[in-house]
């Protein structure tokens, strides 16, 4: 029987393949980095790539196309005008295939490899949903104002939906890839990234969390997300909690 168990979950497992949707807007100073270290991945990880060019200005698209020339990773690029990383992901769900997605943003913060570690815990059956949270160590003024608001929001949500989410805003996130399909993508920006839990817990569906390793960047190196952004996710929070209250799955 154990041996049976293990046909069986080898066999699962060769059933779950993995796009990772890479979402970019003027990251010309990592998007090739970013492309070496996926194509570093061990085999099998990743069946596909999905980059979403969200208007850039810069060389971003250039550096990329150059980058994916010199490697071997099955992929396609999306160019669409500028809208934030909420429209380009619903732009992106309309050409997934694969059973899973993850996200991941192409600057860099977060590492890579750590996407190995998310897509073992589908392999392995503890949960077909993983979140990331991050550890804020750095000591730059900016960083420990974004970690107390990343705090406030996470609490705030926890307050509201009676619901632990370490980190809500942290940009790597794993679902089935048919949750993407389904996801309505109302909210704008970087609001998206609290509408994917939201949607969970209408469902009373809750992510598998694993620490992955961060490096925050600056305001001067491209960090853009501000005070309205976290103003219009607060908002985001109580309406949606108003309103889709009755909707909940019993």
């Amino acid at each position: 029987m154990p041996t049976l168990n293990l046909c069986l979950t080898y066999i699962w497992s060769l059933m779950k393949t993995l796009t990772a949707l890479i979402p970019f807007f003027n990251e010309e100073r990592t998007i090739a980095e970013l492309v070496r270290q996926l194509s570093q991945l061990p085999e099998g990880t990743l069946e596909y790539c999905v980059f979403v060019n969200d208007g850039c200005t810069d060389k971003s698209l250039d550096l990329l196309e150059e980058a994916l020339r010199q490697t071997s990773l099955p992929h396609s690029i999306i160019n669409k005008v500028n809208g934030g990383k909420a429209s380009a992901i619903r732009e992106a769900s309309k050409v997934l295939q694969t059973s899973h997605t993850v996200i991941l943003d192409a600057d860099l913060e977060l590492n890579t490899f750590d996407i190995v570690r998310m897509w073992d815990v589908v392999l392995q059956e503890k949960s077909e949903i993983v979140f990331g949270y991050r550890s804020f160590r750095s000591q730059s003024a900016f960083t420990y104002r974004y970690a107390r608001g990343n705090q406030f929001l996470s609490h705030f949500y926890g307050i509201l939906y009676n619901e632990v989410i370490t980190d809500i805003m942290c940009g790597y996130k794993l679902l089935p890839t048919n949750y993407f399909k389904e996801c309505p993508f109302q909210y704008s920006r970087f609001a998206i990234e609290v509408e994917f839990p939201l949607h969970l817990w209408l469902q009373r569906l809750r992510p598998y969390e694993i620490l992955v390793d961060y490096k925050p960047r600056s305001r001067e190196e491209g960090k853009v997300i501000g005070v309205k952004d976290a103003v219009q996710i607060i908002l985001d929070l109580i309406y949606f909690r108003i309103t889709r209250a009755r909707k909940r799955l019993p």
